[in-house]
């Protein structure tokens, strides 16, 4: 009797650990898919159902003084140097900058302030921080348009440097 009563137990112990192993099989794999990891939005264009460029993290910080500053990352998936435009426009409509990136093919360009970044100038504007903008994204003629929300500096790492020799 002692034999059938391990059986069972064996048997028991087997089909809850499957139980427990499965919960996970229809689930989706997060990491196939890109995803709001940070503050900033993303976008795409596609070439022939195929990643082609994209904008990873865009967003625009406002400091306490009201100066903005652009951060994203611009990345290519050609096998060709490509330029990829981005232009930030207010509700209205009006632009608040507008510049060119030249990403090599498979490369990767930061934008924004500090060193090794490329910096994108911004005119005076009146963007205040919890603003929701548009950013158009241009490459090999096509356009796609995601929102670019506008933050404080109140985290480290959104801070905007003074970058004069004073």
């Amino acid at each position: 009797m002692r034999r059938s009563r391990r059986s069972v137990l064996s048997a028991a112990a087997l089909g809850l650990a499957l139980a427990a192993t499965g919960c996970t099989y229809m689930s989706p794999v997060q990491t196939k898919d890109f995803y709001q990891a940070a503050d900033g939005t993303n976008g795409s264009i596609t070439q022939d159902e195929a990643l082609f460029a994209g904008v990873r993290n865009a967003v625009l910080v406002v400091a306490d003084d009201g100066t903005p500053m652009f951060s994203a990352t611009v990345v290519s998936y050609a096998h060709e140097e490509i330029t990829v435009s981005l232009e930030g426009l207010t509700s209205d409509g009006s632009s608040l900058f507008s510049t060119e990136v030249q990403v090599p093919a498979g490369g990767v360009v930061e934008l924004g302030p500090g060193e090794g970044r490329q910096p994108v100038p911004i005119g005076a504007s009146d963007v205040v921080p919890g603003t929701v903008l548009n950013l158009d994204i241009t490459a090999d003629g096509q356009t796609t348009t995601i929102s670019l929300p506008a933050l404080d500096a109140s985290l480290e790492h959104y801070e905007i440097e003074d970058d004069t020799d004073g």
